[in-house]
């Protein structure tokens, strides 16, 4: 197996570009490193661009964590992808099923696990927009620490362990640190995604508080409203309005949008020009009409009429909707922008 820990500084790329990749192997999670270590046997890595694609597609590979072996991968199917009770399990073949799984999808043994790749890595990095790089899938990522493990780890969030039953980053994690509760950790360091949320070590007195808070941001960042257009820049923009530094605070926008009228930034304005003049049947998109009508001026005509001043991300203003505290405690004194 590859040394990961090495593998970037031996690739031929920028001094830029290496510093991303080292930022990245600094605060990859645990999870995340155990899949590398297989995606690096799938896919030809012969640069520093090659990395970088691949450590931004991760989610393009399923992992079983502790399947290392045929019979360790059949326990692992049948209690997780077959729902097979503890009593059932000593009456399955697991090291055959284990051996036919591994036929039918040709997945890698690590020492760690099972890799399968799912999906076909794109080249998403071109040498020009590193900018654009996430750095991996979260919202939330947090360092933690234990006794025997005093260095600590990077966990991401969300974690879909609820929903998919398997053991996911929080559950490697707390494994890795040989630890059964998150009480017993200690918080070294967390961040987001959003750059606004500052301070984050210090908003929460308890970690599985911080924990369910991030999971929750990071499920809502994932579903984006069931796909809503523009809802990340309707989010970021109503949380610039709001002057939102907190996590919390974040969350409780994030359920209220309704709160906020809001248009995209320029670059969509075309886009959204179309949304609302379909909305307001204005015109057919696929008629004579809708192809020599002018969607960036009826957008901006919008704005004016309804008094939206302009953000980073767009242009917002707040309404007369009435906004619930869920998360966050409302001020007492310093009220929800009202411009």
């Amino acid at each position: 197996m590859k040394k990961l820990d090495y593998l970037w500084k031996r690739l031929e790329g920028t001094e830029v570009e290496k510093q991303f990749l080292q930022n990245r192997f600094n605060e990859m999670s645990v999870k995340e490193q155990y899949i590398l270590e297989g995606a690096v046997e799938f896919i030809e890595v012969n640069n520093v661009m090659d990395l970088i694609n691949l450590t931004e597609q991760l989610s393009r590979f399923d992992f079983y964590y502790k399947a290392t072996d045929e019979k360790s991968l059949g326990e692992y199917v049948t209690k997780y992808k077959e729902d097979v009770s503890n009593e059932i399990l000593p009456f399955i073949k697991t090291e055959k099923l284990g051996r036919e799984y591994h036929e039918d999808f040709q997945g890698l043994f690590t020492s760690h696990g099972y890799i399968i790749q799912r999906n076909t890595i794109k080249q998403i990095y071109d040498g020009t927009n590193l900018d654009k790089m996430t750095g991996g899938d979260w919202t939330v990522k947090l360092k933690v620490s234990s006794k025997s493990n005093p260095e600590g780890v990077w966990v991401n969030l969300a974690d879909y362990e609820f929903s998919t039953l398997e053991p996911d980053d929080m559950a490697i994690a707390l494994d890795v640190l040989g630890i059964g509760d998150w009480n017993e950790a200690n918080l070294l360091d967390v961040k987001c995604i959003f750059p606004n949320i500052i301070g984050l070590k210090d908003q929460y007195d308890n970690l599985e508080k911080l924990i369910i808070d991030g999971n929750n941001l990071g499920y809502v960042c994932d579903e984006q409203d069931q796909g809503r257009d523009f809802f990340m820049e309707h989010l970021e923009s109503a949380m610039e309005l709001e002057g939102c530094t907190r996590l919390d605070f974040a969350l409780d926008i994030s359920q209220n949008l309704n709160c906020y009228d809001f248009i995209p930034g320029s670059a969509d304005f075309e886009k959204y020009g179309k949304l609302i003049a379909e909305k307001h049947g204005i015109v057919k998109l696929d008629s004579i009409l809708g192809d020599n009508f002018d969607y960036i001026k009826y957008a901006k005509a919008d704005i004016e009429k309804k008094e939206l001043e302009s953000y980073k991300h767009g242009f917002i203003k707040r309404n007369e909707e009435k906004f619930y505290y869920e998360f966050s405690k409302e001020p007492d004194s310093i009220k929800l922008s009202m411009k």
